[in-house]
């Protein structure tokens, strides 16, 4: 994999325009003195550094309250609008004359794009650039670009899927949320890149992360400026001040997750944490720094009812759908039974349920309640005539329990795995949790997951769950193994294969066979939990 610095510096006026590419694995050929910035692949982030006189991070006036947008023209004529950002030096330094422009285009050919600001130095800067295909060897989540919600309500369709590239199946991990705060085994860059590394070999693909929990449940993390928790507030209100060379760091962990194949989950807000800051401020930083990362999503805050009522949660969100020009799928964490007004609320794309308190909840009876709570929130987008959303689970009980995830993948819905403390160890102490849901993930992605619909009704005997598209594909979970009598529609053949639940993401299916269509019946290989496949043989 190629990871190069290639640079052009133009001087416009009293404007140093800077053209970086970081940490994307293409070549940029420089073309100085033909008028464009450079080439870059699609996907990729484009900085554009725009200089206007010293300023001070924590002087006045206030540069991070000097806006800068940029307005990008593709070439097809569509516009884009992107917030900018003050940068301090441009170096993790917090005085200096540096303001940025993050994109990330979607077109191949050639932009160009002007700056628009109320500072007349950060105004009107103008220039272009060109952007070509994606290299075949890129990393996944750089190749098929932007995560979005796609479904509509003639489709059906709840997954979130990848402009350019396949449909995505969540396997998330939740813990520790604080992932950027101070526990001893997360406290460093590097140390939370290792810890990625972990989880992405696990098959492990969503990272639950807490941008701000002041007053929350660990008080660690929060992107103002300030040593204390006190002083970010001061920084955090009116007159918001940023944390430039932290928030580089996460910069630079969440293009290693990117890298990885790990969403960035970005929560907004943790439960019960302070609520007194600019929060329009606080999310056109958080869409000016982060909006050009292709697999980001966005939650308005955990157990959002301890600060807000829905209304004010939605309208929120509302807010961020307005800053944000790639419209990076939203959601908000403990709504947990169906809500007409959550989901006839066009800013909002998935669901963030969580099912009774820590450890409060145990026993198969409990973790299958996943399979039902999917399905009705389903039926319940369908008979209001809307989007069906992705149906996630971020806090499901039992958290450590298979047969929990199980049910969920099986209705339709996705997981992020909550564990059970203490959270201050490295993610190998989770191993178990981290290997079964990377291999319910790989068994998921065996089969076409999102033209499949719960179809529980076809089960005529055994305790089992079914997620189908008839005729087509079967998934079945055996939660306590046994014989499973199923009706498979008639005149076609299948190929059947069983998968231990126990298998990581590199797992194999054993046990196959061939039968033909009608009510059929299938005995688990040994005892314990089991999944069936069925796929149709083409004639």
């Amino acid at each position: 994999m190629r990871t190069r610095t290639h640079g052009l510096l133009l001087l416009v006026g009293n404007l140093l325009v800077t053209n970086v590419l970081l940490l994307w694995p293409e070549n940029v050929t420089a073309q100085p003195g033909v008028g464009n910035l450079g080439e870059f692949s699609k996907w990729a982030k484009v900085e554009i550094n725009l200089a206007s006189p010293d300023s001070t991070g924590l002087g006045n006036p206030n540069p991070f309250g000097i806006a800068v947008d940029g307005i990008f023209t593709a070439p097809s004529g569509k516009t884009t609008i992107v917030p900018g950002f003050y940068d301090g030096d441009g170096k993790r330094g917090h005085d200096g004359n540096v303001w940025k422009l993050r994109f990330s285009a979607d077109e191949l050919g050639q932009w160009s794009y002007r700056s628009r600001s109320v500072n007349r130095l950060l105004n009107g800067v103008t220039g272009s650039f060109t952007v070509r295909k994606v290299a075949a060897d890129a990393p996944d989540y750089i190749r098929w670009g932007r995560l979005e919600a796609v479904g509509t309500a003639e489709d059906r369709i709840r997954y979130l899927k990848f402009r350019d590239g396949p449909y995505w199946l969540k396997a998330g991990c939740d813990d520790p949320e604080n992932f950027l705060g101070k526990y001893k085994n997360y406290d460093t860059l590097a140390e939370r890149k290792a810890a990625i590394d972990y989880l992405s070999e696990k098959g492990i693909n969503s990272l639950y992360i807490m941008s701000h929990n002041i007053d929350g449940d660990d008080k660690d993390v929060w992107p103002w400026l300030g040593r204390t928790t006190k002083e970010a507030k001061a920084n955090g209100a009116a007159n918001s001040r940023f944390d430039v060379a932290k928030l580089d760091d996460w910069r630079l962990l969440f293009e290693h997750m990117q890298q990885r194949g790990v969403v960035v989950y970005l929560i907004l807000e943790d439960d019960s944490a302070w609520k007194g800051y600019d929060h329009a401020r606080y999310y056109r930083e958080m869409v000016a720094r982060f909006g050009f990362l292709p697999a980001l999503v966005f939650n308005m805050g955990e157990e959002h009812n301890e600060n807000y009522k829905l209304p004010a949660a939605l309208a929120l969100m509302q807010q961020l759908a307005d800053l944000d020009p790639y419209d990076h799928p939203r959601g908000i964490h403990n709504v947990n039974s169906p809500d007409n007004d959550y989901i006839d609320a066009p800013q909002i794309d998935f669901t963030s349920i969580q099912t009774g308190s820590p450890g409060a909840r145990r026993g198969l009876k409990n973790a299958l309640q996943h399979n039902r709570l999917a399905i009705d929130w389903q039926r319940r987008c369908e008979s209001r005539g809307k989007r069906t959303l992705m149906v996630n689970f971020d806090e499901g009980r039992p958290e450590q329990q298979r047969a929990a995830w199980w049910a969920a993948y099986l209705a339709g819905g996705v997981w992020e795995a909550h564990v059970l403390g203490p959270y201050d160890r490295p993610m190998s102490a989770w191993v178990k949790t981290w290997t079964e849901l990377g291999g319910a993930r790989a068994f998921m992605e065996s089969l076409p997951f999102w033209e499949m619909q719960s179809h529980n009704e076809l089960v005529t005997s055994g305790q089992t769950l079914c997620l189908a598209r008839p005729g087509t594909a079967y998934a079945l979970y055996l939660p306590a193994g046994g014989k499973v009598t199923i009706n498979l529609q008639a005149n076609a053949e299948y190929e059947f294969a069983w998968w231990d639940p126990s298998n990581g993401i590199r797992g194999q299916f054993a046990d196959r066979g061939r039968i033909a269509g009608g009510e059929r019946s299938f005995t688990a290989p040994s005892s314990g939990d089991w999944a069936l496949r069925i796929l149709r043989i083409k004639p």
